[in-house]
């Protein structure tokens, strides 16, 4: 969905973000994820941005069948201040990303425009993925959180990925069904950001969600986190957003 939007999220070209991800690590490559941000145009809901997302799916399959896609919209936040629908999307690599762009630039264009009826959409940003906690299958429909957070000033980014892996390890010990990603900011977004990655949580279902609220609250969860994060990083930084999660497509691996 190459689409106008106002970033959710706020990305920015950062050489401090870019450069450490060059490094290998652990687990999956990083990857990008680019992110689009609207409002529905008046008339328009839900059920209109599905049918152009799955005309999108359809053309996908062709042309760049590696992309996968989601649709977010809000449940908790300032729910004045976000946006109607946050539209996600991922390719496995900076090449297969960048060969789905020109396959959608050269032949997406009528699709575009059942975008452009339906929604109001007004820039496009780019994070690099890292996985923290791997799904036990490809993300679907669900539960997504967003927590800001900033690495110390004595630790570096491998020393967060390090404490968010134990942290993650943790409430899954403790029963918690939590996924987890870090996305570090590479291209648009606002200049005046004041953290440093998202910190991203996914869940299959609300009842997931709050159990790992639970577990999290009463559970002895928030002691494992700042045993894990304690020096080395922080997700303190304004109140976490959570969206409703829909797939539009998974892409082929």
């Amino acid at each position: 969905m190459k689409i106008k939007i106002v970033a959710a999220l706020s990305l920015v070209v950062s050489v401090c973000s870019w450069t450490p991800l060059t490094h290998a690590q652990d687990g999956a490559a990083p990857a990008p994820v680019e992110a689009f941000y609207c409002s529905f145009r008046d008339g328009k809901d839900m059920k209109d941005l599905m049918k152009a997302a799955d005309r999108f799916s359809e053309w996908s399959r062709n042309n760049q069948p590696g992309y996968s896609a989601w649709i977010l919209t809000p449940r908790f936040g300032q729910l004045g201040e976000l946006p109607e629908v946050l539209w996600l999307g991922s390719s496995q690599s900076g090449d297969a990303f960048g060969k789905g762009l020109d396959a959608y630039v050269a032949g997406g264009g009528d699709i575009q425009g059942e975008f452009d009826k339906v929604v109001d959409c007004h820039a496009h940003v780019l994070a690099s993925s890292v996985e923290v906690a791997a799904p036990d299958g490809p993300p679907g429909d669900g539960v997504v959180m967003f927590s800001q957070c900033s690495i110390e000033d004595d630790s570096d980014w491998s020393e967060a990925l390090a404490a968010h892996r134990q942290y993650a390890a943790d409430l899954r010990g403790l029963g918690a069904s939590n996924s987890n990603w870090m996305f570090f900011p590479m291209l648009g977004g606002e200049a005046d950001r004041d953290f440093d990655y998202w910190g991203v949580s996914t869940f299959n279902s609300w009842s997931d969600y709050f159990a790992a609220y639970e577990i999290y609250v009463n559970g002895g969860g928030w002691q494992k986190g700042m045993e894990a994060m304690n020096g080395v990083a922080s997700c303190a930084q304004g109140t976490p957003t959570v969206w409703g999660v829909t797939q539009v497509r998974q892409g082929e691996r």
